[in-house]
């Protein structure tokens, strides 16, 4: 499956997109393509100030669908999307 097909499988409106990308390019301090376990530590803080390390750990860890390391756009949007139906 193509990093397209993923993005095509997730239920996100064109217009958030372009949103959902700039929250993902904030978050990607470096501006690598990638978010990795500080940089997603520290949105879920702003998002959630009273996580612990570990809670963080686990939701970087359930983020990363492949268990590469880190977050790609894709797995991220899936992320966003999962968590927005909450």
């Amino acid at each position: 499956m193509t990093h397209l097909d993923v993005v095509k499988d997730i239920d996100v409106d064109t217009s958030d997109l372009k949103e959902l990308k700039q929250s993902f390019d904030a978050c990607d301090s470096n501006s690598d393509g990638w978010i990795v376990n500080a940089e997603f530590s520290e949105l879920l803080r702003t998002l959630d100030q009273d996580l612990s390390e570990d809670e963080c750990l686990l939701a970087f860890e359930l983020t990363d669908q492949d268990g590469d390391g880190s977050i790609s756009f894709e797995e991220f949007m899936g992320w966003w999307t999962d968590t927005a139906r909450l």
